[in-house]
């Protein structure tokens, strides 16, 4: 038995040039005229059924990496823990927090010092150029009133050489406020790595120490076994 035919939809062009839908049976013949532009709208507000599970399943596939990557770094970060805490001593722990803490307290005081001189020196710049264009505006006024109409042609070459001396003057503020931020960003990230490397010789110092507690230990019970070794029962020992 053959398919049966379903309707279809074909472009029209209206006696004024718009675009139109005619809807058509099975047979061809015209059921419906639809605005194109309103049609295509609806269709695109409509998602197919193989999309919208396309898009389900990605999703739930996203958030499901997600969860499993967190799971990976807060395993990681709770064994770091432990295996720090087994490491180092209550005391000797606090006073690795104190350093780290007082490292990240000394680089914000730093960033927030140099944030604060970039915004003054800008301050600075910017009221200073202010007054330096005024000024000379004032001046070229003057002159202009006081000169004969022959010069008024030399004032205005000096006013054009003004304002590139002033364009020149911003150039060079916009590029030292650059330049700041630039310090300001190298400064937190070599107090970052100084706080990383403290941390790290805190670490290689406590496991030096328990492995020579540990060698220690050893020692003392080979001694500790040559001794019995040595006395046997029913014998007084040498010593």
């Amino acid at each position: 038995m053959a398919a049966k035919k379903k309707a279809r939809r074909t472009t029209m062009r209206s006696s004024t040039g718009k675009k139109l839908y005619v809807v058509r049976d099975a047979k061809g013949r015209i059921k419906d005229v639809q605005s194109y532009q309103r049609a295509h709208a609806a269709d695109l507000r409509k998602s197919a059924k193989a999309e919208t599970g396309r898009k389900t399943a990605k999703k739930k596939a996203g958030a499901a990496k997600k969860v499993a990557k967190k799971k990976v770094v807060t395993g990681r970060k709770s064994v770091a823990k432990k295996k720090v805490r087994t490491v180092l001593t209550a005391g000797q722990a606090a006073a690795l927090r104190k350093v780290v803490r007082k490292v990240q307290s000394d680089a914000a005081k730093r960033q927030a010092a140099v944030r604060k001189a970039v915004r003054t020196g800008e301050a600075k710049a910017r009221a200073a150029v202010k007054k330096s264009r005024a000024t000379a505006r004032a001046r070229v006024r003057k002159a202009v009133q006081q000169l004969p109409p022959e010069a008024r042609k030399a004032v205005r070459e000096a006013e054009a050489r003004i304002e590139k001396t002033v364009a020149v003057m911003r150039k060079r503020a916009r590029k030292s406020v650059k330049q700041a931020e630039a310090a300001a960003l190298e400064a937190r990230e070599s107090a970052g790595a100084a706080a990383t490397s403290v941390v790290d010789t805190a670490k290689t110092t406590a496991s030096n120490v328990v492995e020579g507690a540990r060698d220690l230990l050893k020692k003392v019970g080979d001694v500790v076994a040559s001794v019995v070794e040595e006395v046997k029962p029913g014998e007084p020992s040498k010593g």
